[in-house]
C-alpha cells in the first residue's frame, strides 16, 4: 500500500516490529514464572545507523585529504618503502579533524584511563552481533562501589571485584553436577556480571552462550554457591572485607514469625523446591519462630519467598512463605510485636515468652547497622575497603593524578599533533601505531584492541619507545622515555611492576623498530591511540554499510580499456603495479576505505569477518535425541591408510587419486556451497563446529570432534608437501617466492599453484570431465578471496 508509516516519514510503507514472547502451556492449571534473568533492548534506529556511517566516512575522508597531495586527482599509489619524507608534518593535519571527533576522541581517553567501563556481549546478544536488530551487549561498571552494590543486592558476604574467579555450584535454579569457574567482569543496572571460563559438565560449550557476559540473581548465590578460588581464596582482591546484610534478606518484624497454615511449614534442606531438595521435618501450626531463629529471607528462582530457619524439632532449613500453586495460602505471617496475642496457642506461647527477650533493643542482632539500599551499603564497605587497601600498601592514585590524564581539549590537540611520527603523514602513522596496539592487544585477556585495558597498551607502548629512542643520540628524549616508563610503572606511585606482560612489550618493540626515526612520547601516542578506538568503535558498526569495492571495478563504462578503473594488466594480479599512473580512481567510500585499512584494527577485521561467517551460516534443525548428528549433517568416508600408503610413494597420479585432500575433494563434488557452510555443534563434542561427520575407514573410531579436525590436518600437511622439484606435490599450493628462495619475511607461506594442476587423475579423485580443477588460474576466475 501507500502512505505514511513508521517511525519516520522517510520509512514509507515500512511499519515497526514489535516483538512478543509466546509461551505454550499443555494442561488447565499449568503455572509459568517469569523470572527477571533476562535482558530487553530497543535496538538501534535507522537513523542512527546512517549517521554513524556518515560519520566513519567523514574519518576516512579526513585520512585520505592528508594522504594525498592538494588538488591532484586521487590516484592508485604503489606501496612505498617505509622511509619518511624531507617534510615534517605540522600540527595543521588535527586541524582537519572534525571539532566532534575531537571532543569524542578525548572523551574516549579520559574513559579509557579510567578503566572503569568494559563492553561485553551478552547471552541474549544473539548470534549476529553486526545485524541491524536490539543490541543487547552491555557496559559493566568495573569500579569496587558499583561491584560492592551488585553483590549486595545478591545478599552477598563479601564483595566480588573484576578479575576475582570463583567457582559455581548452582545455575537457574537447579544444582550443577560439576562445578563451574567463572571469572566477575563488572556491574550493570544493579547487576553482578560474569562469563564462565571453564566448564566441566558433560557437552558443555562455551562457545553457545556459556563465554559470553551472564548476571547472577539472589537464588544462585545461596548455601556457598559461589566460592573464591585461586592463590587468594577467601580473600580476593576484595581484600575479605566483609559486605553488610541488606534489611531486605533479613527478618524486619521484632516478633519473628507465625505458622498460620493448618498443614504447617514444610522445612526442607534447600532453597529450591525440587526432587533433591530433602524435608528435614514440619513446623506445626501456630508455631511463633522469633526473630534470631529467622536467620535469612530470599526468593527462589520461582518467584516464592523462602525463609532459613533454626527449629529445634526440625534443625535448619528453608520454609516457604506461601503455597506453591492453587491459591497461593500465605504459610507465614510477621509478628509486629513481641508481646504475645491474645489467643494464641500454649505452646507458641511458651515459645514467645521464652524468646521474648531475643529481639529487645541492644540485643546482638540490633548492633549491626541497617541498611535499606544496595548503594548505602556499599558505601559503607567502600569506606573499610579503603582503609584496608592503605594498609597493605596498595592504594592507587586516581586516573586524574596520572602521568597521563589531558584534562582539557585544548592540550589532548596538541598532543595528537605531537603523535604523528616525524617524517609520515598521518594516515601512515597511524597505520604504524594501530598495527602495534594490535600486536599488544594480542597479548591481552580480551584480545581487542578497542576493549584492551590503558595500562597493557601504555606500558607496552611507553617500552617500545624507551628501548627505540635508545639507538639515538637524543639524551634528553631518553630521558623523558624513561620517566614515562616509571609513570606507566608506579600508576599511582605504589611502585608496582609494568602491568604488560613481557610478550606485549616484545611485540610493540617489534611493530615500531624498523622505523629510522625517533618515535614521539609516548603520552602523545596514547592520544593518538584514543583517537584510533573512536574511529575503530563506529568503523565496527559501519562495515556491514559500507561498500568495500568500487563500482567501476565491476563497470565496463568506468572501468575496462578506457575511463575510470586499473590497467588491464592489473587483473588479478595485483602485484603488477605498471601502468597505474595512467588510470584514475573515481572517489567513493571504497576507495577511502581501501586506503586507510590500515587505520583498522586487525582485530575489528576479524570480527568483522567472523560476523559474516556467523551470518552465512547454513541453519542445521536439531535432532530428536540430543546426542545423536541431524541428518542434515552427512558423512564423509576417508581412508587414511589408503592415503598414507600413496603419500609414500612416488606416484604422483597415486597421491593425487587417493590423498586424503583428493578423497575429500571426491566425497563432496557433488555438494553445495550452503552443505560446506554448515557450523552444527553437537552435544559432547567440545564445542567443535562441523560441516560433515567424518568415517575413518578400518580405524574403528567415533567421530566426536577429534576424526573431523584428524581429516583437516592431514589435508592441509598433504597440500603443503612438496616434491622434489620443489613444487607441491598435489598441485594444490606450492611455496611463495620467499619460501623457496629462503629470504624475506614470512618464509613459511604458500600460494595457490599457477599452472594446469589438478587434483586426482584422469579417471577418479576429483579429475576427469566430471572432476574440479585447484588452480591459481581457476581461483582468479572465481574471483573469490581464499
Amino acid at each position: 500500500g501507500s502512505g505514511g508509516g513508521g517511525r519516520y516519514s522517510a520509512n514509507g510503507a515500512v511499519q515497526p516490529r514489535a516483538l512478543w514472547p509466546v509461551i505454550g502451556l499443555r494442561n488447565p492449571g499449568d503455572r509459568v514464572t517469569m523470572s527477571g534473568k533476562w535482558v530487553s533492548g530497543m535496538g538501534v534506529d535507522g537513523v542512527s545507523v546512517l549517521r554513524n556511517v556518515l560519520a566513519a566516512d567523514e574519518i576516512l575522508a579526513m585520512y585520505d585529504s592528508t594522504s594525498r597531495q592538494a588538488g591532484g586527482p586521487i590516484r592508485p599509489k604503489p606501496p612505498r618503502a617505509l622511509v619518511p619524507s624531507s617534510s615534517e608534518p605540522s600540527g595543521d593535519s588535527v586541524l582537519s579533524m572534525p571539532d566532534w571527533f575531537l571532543r569524542e576522541s578525548h572523551a574516549e581517553h579520559t574513559r579509557w584511563l579510567s578503566g572503569r567501563y568494559s563492553r561485553a556481549a551478552t547471552r541474549g546478544s544473539g548470534p549476529h552481533p553486526l545485524s541491524w536488530g536490539p543490541t543487547l551487549d552491555v557496559d559493566v561498571d568495573r569500579s569496587p562501589r558499583a561491584c560492592a552494590s551488585a553483590c549486595a543486592s545478591l545478599g552477598l558476604r563479601c564483595a566480588l571485584l573484576p578479575g576475582d574467579r570463583v567457582s559455581v555450584g548452582r545455575s537457574a535454579g537447579r544444582l550443577l553436577e560439576l562445578s563451574e569457574e567463572a571469572m566477575v567482569l563488572g556491574a550493570a543496572g544493579g547487576r553482578l556480571y560474569y562469563r564462565v571460563v571453564l566448564q566441566k559438565s558433560e557437552g558443555g560449550s562455551l562457545t553457545e552462550g556459556g563465554g559470553r557476559a551472564w548476571f547472577w540473581d539472589e537464588s544462585e548465590v545461596v548455601d556457598d554457591s559461589l566460592r573464591l578460588i585461586g592463590s587468594d581464596a577467601g580473600v580476593g582482591l576484595g581484600l575479605g572485607v566483609e559486605l553488610p546484610l541488606l534489611d531486605r534478606f533479613k527478618c524486619s518484624v521484632p516478633g519473628g514469625l507465625r505458622i498460620i497454615y493448618a498443614g504447617g511449614a514444610v522445612v526442607r534442606s534447600d532453597l529450591e523446591i525440587f526432587d533433591g531438595s530433602v524435608n528435614i521435618g514440619t513446623v506445626p501450626h501456630g508455631t511463633v519462630i522469633p526473630k534470631k531463629d529467622v536467620l535469612e529471607r530470599r526468593v527462589n528462582s520461582c518467584g516464592v519467598v523462602r525463609y532459613r530457619v533454626r527449629y529445634d524439632g526440625a534443625g535448619e532449613g528453608w520454609i516457604s512463605g506461601r503455597i506453591r500453586g492453587g491459591k497461593e495460602e500465605a504459610i507465614v505471617e510477621p509478628v509486629m510485636t513481641e508481646k504475645k496475642a491474645e489467643g494464641q496457642k500454649d505452646e507458641g506461647d511458651d515459645e514467645a515468652a521464652g524468646e521474648e527477650d531475643s529481639g529487645a533493643p541492644g540485643g546482638e542482632e540490633e548492633s549491626e547497622p541497617s541498611f535499606a539500599t544496595a548503594d548505602d551499603a556499599a558505601g559503607h564497605w567502600l569506606q573499610a575497603y579503603e582503609k584496608a587497601k592503605a594498609e597493605s600498601g596498595q592504594t592507587r592514585p586516581s586516573p586524574s593524578d596520572s602521568e597521563y590524564s589531558i584534562p582539557t581539549l585544548s592540550e589532548y590537540c596538541n598532543l595528537l599533533s605531537r603523535g604523528i611520527i616525524p617524517g609520515f603523514a598521518p594516515a601512515e602513522s597511524d597505520a604504524l601505531l594501530a598495527s602495534a596496539i594490535g600486536a599488544v592487544a594480542d597479548h591481552s585477556l580480551s584480545g581487542d584492541a578497542i576493549e584492551s585495558p590503558f595500562e597493557d597498551i601504555a606500558g607496552a607502548l611507553s617500552f617500545a619507545v624507551q628501548n627505540h629512542n635508545r639507538t639515538h643520540k637524543d639524551d634528553a628524549a631518553a630521558t623523558a622515555s624513561a620517566a614515562a616508563v616509571a609513570a606507566v610503572a608506579g600508576m599511582g606511585g605504589g611502585g608496582a611492576a609494568v602491568t604488560s606482560s613481557a610478550g606485549a612489550n616484545q611485540a610493540a618493540l617489534a611493530a615500531l623498530s624498523h622505523l629510522p626515526v625517533r618515535l614521539p612520547p609516548a603520552r602523545a601516542l596514547l592520544a593518538r591511540a584514543a583517537a584510533l578506538r573512536a574511529f575503530n568503535r563506529r568503523a565496527r558498526a559501519a562495515l556491514p554499510w559500507l561498500s568495500l569495492r568500487p563500482a567501476q571495478e565491476d563497470s565496463a563504462v568506468l572501468g575496462g580499456l578506457c575511463g575510470f578503473g586499473a590497467a588491464v594488466g592489473r587483473s588479478g594480479r595485483s602485484k603488477f603495479a605498471g601502468g597505474t599512473e595512467e588510470w584514475v580512481q573515481a572517489p567513493s567510500i571504497a576507495t577511502r576505505l581501501r586506503s586507510s585499512r590500515r587505520a583498522v584494527f586487525t582485530s575489528v577485521k576479524k570480527f568483522f569477518l567472523q560476523a559474516m561467517v556467523d551470518c552465512t551460516t547454513t541453519p542445521t534443525p536439531l535432532s530428536h535425541d540430543e546426542y545423536e548428528l541431524p541428518r542434515e549433517v552427512r558423512t564423509v568416508r576417508v581412508n587414511r591408510l589408503k592415503a598414507r600408503r600413496a603419500m609414500a610413494s612416488d606416484d604422483v597420479a597415486l597421491k593425487r587419486k587417493h590423498g586424503v585432500f583428493p578423497q575429500l575433494q571426491h566425497e563432496m563434488r557433488s555438494w553445495s556451497g550452503a552443505a560446506l557452510r554448515r557450523g552444527h555443534v553437537a552435544k559432547g563434542h567440545g564445542g567443535q563446529r562441523r560441516a560433515f561427520k567424518v568415517k575413518l575407514v578400518g580405524e574403528g573410531v567415533n567421530d566426536y570432534s577429534g576424526p573431523y579436525r584428524e581429516v583437516f590436518t592431514d589435508a592441509m600437511k598433504e597440500a603443503t608437501e612438496l616434491d622434489g622439484d620443489g613444487r607441491g606435490a598435489l598441485g594444490v599450493l606450492e611455496p611463495s617466492p620467499n619460501n623457496s628462495a629462503s629470504i624475506g619475511d614470512q618464509r613459511g607461506l604458500f600460494v595457490f599453484a599457477s599452472g594446469d594442476h589438478r587434483v586426482g587423475g584422469e579417471d577418479g579423485g576429483g579429475g576427469g570431465a566430471g572432476g574440479r580443477s585447484l588452480s591459481a588460474a581457476g581461483v582468479r576466475r572465481s574471483g573469490r578471496i581464499v
